[in-house]
């Protein structure tokens, strides 16, 4: 009856009361949780319990389920070095980076040790088990020092696994895809313009170059915004086509309204249907910058970005040889027109399903090289077996924990109850904060990744548990 009552719940897939629980920390509900989801399906044909947090939840769910293994994204994602010590004692602690690209060297050591350096290994020395899509991220953290080699290991990711095999609808049943990235100017927990610069200026090499600063990455956002705007009045209002937008996952939805305003029924936005649900009803997504560059290669979904509209000045205040995240050679596998006109042509023959992705992945051994060495793609199997199997050996260093719920987890649970509320009263950003945090009532992710389980074990022998 309990798991019964329990499996209700969007973020729990329970297996039996007596089996032991794994606590998956999704750190953004639009990004992590669907694959959370599928992951938490293979891990219930093992016989375990899937718990799955966020950044506001995570804590009081792992004081009140006391699981066994933690997956989580960050080494510091809701625990301090003193809470991972004493969980140590009864439970594993797994760290799988969630960052898409991880194209720069520093930013992702400093991402894997959980801080800056002076941290030291305060946070790494209590994981028992490191996971990362592939080799390059384990060469980088094992030359550092942070893991030793033995811990580290090679998994592709998880949010990949929805394309194997995936089919996409008929032609014309799919429509043209935008995803802005305005991050610069627009974010989820709406701050004060100055602040916002102030908080920018340590992005140094992410965002902006040596030379810069903050306010070349507002120019960008603002530029990008320009350009939609100018490419939209031409596609929604003069030629009367539907667009379907993809908000980046950190920017604030209710700036949107404006767009929805001014482009009527022919504009939409949808960020409940998961990523590759969404993907795959496109005939193409016109974009500024995104890791989801692979998903378009592996999808076949072509991409069309902005980012060679600006020209050289774009090149100035971001350089491609300093940003690669952003700028760097991924972009090159996508379509880069020099105008609104060529990105209006381009979608046209997107439309008729007359336009292919730029370069194919077969035909390219240099992008399967690229595509391997950071992402780990392919897999044999799905990485999301391969990560139940990884959590599988941990569990057998664990036994379950039947003692009774402390009241350190009651009082972390109220603590979140709190957070939601404050998150609804009038003047807070709900439809943004639904969209950042998973929480138990939302069961679309769960209808989504329980289909594609099912679809995935049911492709061939090589994806059985």
């Amino acid at each position: 009856m309990i798991a019964g009552v329990l499996n209700t719940c969007g973020n729990i897939i329970f297996h039996d009361t007596s089996s032991k629980t794994v606590l998956i920390h999704a750190d953004h509900k639009r990004r992590d949780s669907a694959a959370s989801l599928l992951l938490g399906y293979y891990l219930q044909a093992l016989g375990y319990n899937t718990v799955i947090g966020s950044r506001v939840s995570s804590r009081a769910l792992y004081h009140l389920f006391k699981p066994e293994v933690v997956l989580t994204t960050h080494p510091n994602a809701f625990l301090t070095p003193d809470g991972l010590k004493d969980g140590s004692k009864n439970c594993r602690f797994i760290l799988m980076h969630p960052e898409s690209s991880g194209m720069i060297r520093e930013g992702m050591i400093e991402h894997m040790r959980g801080g800056k350096k002076d941290i030291g290994l305060a946070y790494a020395q209590h994981y028992s088990k490191v996971l990362t899509w592939g080799p390059v991220l384990k060469d980088w953290i094992v030359e550092a020092g942070l893991y030793p080699e033995e811990k580290v290991k090679i998994v592709g990711c998880t949010r990949y696994d929805f394309y194997r095999d995936a089919k996409s609808p008929a032609t014309e049943n799919r429509t043209l895809g935008g995803m802005p990235s305005f991050l610069g100017i627009s974010q989820h927990d709406n701050p004060n313009m100055f602040e916002l610069l102030d908080r920018g200026r340590g992005h140094h090499g992410i965002y902006y170059g040596r030379n810069g600063g903050y306010e070349d990455f507002v120019w960008a956002a603002a530029t990008y915004v320009r350009l939609f705007l100018e490419f939209l009045d031409i596609w929604c209002l003069e030629l009367k086509n539907p667009v379907a937008f993809r908000p980046y996952t950190l920017e604030c939805l209710d700036d949107y309204s404006y767009f929805s305003r001014k482009y009527g029924k022919l504009f939409t936005i949808d960020t409940k249907t998961p990523f590759p649900g969404w993907l795959l009803d496109r005939c193409a997504s016109v974009f500024c910058y995104s890791s989801s560059i692979i998903e378009s290669i592996i999808s076949g979904v072509p991409f069309i970005t902005l980012q060679e509209v600006l020209g050289d000045r774009l090149e100035y205040l971001m350089p491609s040889s300093e940003l690669p995240d952003v700028r760097g050679e991924i972009y090159r596998y996508t379509y880069q027109p020099v105008s609104i006109n060529e990105i209006v042509e381009l979608a046209q023959r997107a439309i008729k399903g007359e336009l292919p992705l730029r370069t194919s992945y077969r035909d390219s051994e240099q992008l399967q090289k690229l595509l391997w060495d950071y992402y780990g793609w392919p897999q044999k199997f799905p990485s999301s077996l391969i990560v139940a199997r990884h959590i599988d050996e941990l569990m057998q260093e664990t036994r379950k924990d039947n003692t009774a719920l402390r009241m350190k987890g009651l009082t972390e649970f109220a603590k979140t109850c709190a957070r939601v509320a404050l998150a609804a009263w009038p003047g807070g950003n709900w439809s943004t904060f639904q969209d950042y945090h998973f929480m138990p009532w939302q069961l679309r992710e769960k209808a989504y990744a329980r289909r594609e389980y099912v679809r995935l074990t049911k492709s061939g022998e090589d994806n059985e548990v």
